[in-house]
């Protein structure tokens, strides 16, 4: 049935109806992303901490990366050194925690080295602190490798337990300036947001639908053809 010049005929022009549906799904995506909003955020900029993040509160997506200053008392205890990071199997960060005026902890990326040994680094200063630095995203988890007893993320959810904080912070800071004999993190600037137009991407998924119906229209009519020709061989039949 399907062979035959008739339908052979509609099929071709159901293809040509689905390529020029497929045709306006990709321009509509064309003008999403021709018509996309660069978020522009200044990170380099040091802000308060307060003004952007809150302890247990959500980061907001154009606030990660941002430099930021906060006032924080140092910790004497229970600093964490976590296992090859800054790009080196070898390379350590140390990581202490600081607790906010509110109480809540903070924890602080201070530098990195190939070893280092918690003990070294003990801040002596019990006054406030002004530190200035990158303010990233807490890691998940899930990624570390707490199951061979390294230390290999940065995640608020296990340090608010090793550190017995009544409130964390979702982030953490990578100072700008490490303490000798640490060498500084590096941390970079984030890139630009785009918000895509999302009113022409729902547009190209119709346009896709409507592309797939146009063939299976062209099947549905060939098999409802195919049915009708049986059933009346059937009624012929003595």
């Amino acid at each position: 049935m399907a062979r035959r010049p008739r339908w052979l005929a509609s099929l071709l022009a159901c293809v040509l109806l689905a390529g020029v549906f497929a045709a306006l799904a990709q321009w509509q995506i064309e003008r999403a992303v021709a018509e996309a909003t660069i978020v522009e955020v200044d990170t380099e900029t040091p802000v308060s901490l307060d003004s952007i993040l809150q302890p247990g509160a959500a980061m907001g997506l154009a606030d990660g990366g941002r430099r930021v200053v906060a006032t924080a008392t140092w910790t004497q205890q229970r600093a964490v050194v976590l296992d090859r990071r800054q790009g080196s199997d070898s390379g350590s960060w140390l990581v202490v925690n600081a607790r906010t005026a509110d109480g809540s902890c903070l924890p602080v990326a201070v530098g990195w080295s190939p070893t280092i040994d918690p003990g070294e680094f003990v801040f002596i200063d019990d006054s406030p602190s002004s530190l200035v630095g990158r303010l990233v995203p807490s890691e998940d988890p899930t990624t570390g490798d707490y199951d061979n007893g390294r230390l290999t993320v940065v995640s608020s959810a296990d340090l608010v337990n090793r550190w017995a904080c009544a409130t964390i912070y979702d982030a953490f800071l990578v100072l700008d300036e490490a303490p000798a004999p640490l060498e500084h993190i590096l941390s970079v600037a984030p890139l630009p947001q785009a918000a895509l137009n999302w009113l022409n991407i729902f547009y190209a998924i119709e346009w896709v639908l409507f592309a797939g119906f146009a063939l299976y229209f062209w099947y549905r009519l060939v098999k409802d053809a195919v049915e009708r020709e049986a059933d009346e061989l059937a009624r012929a039949q003595p």
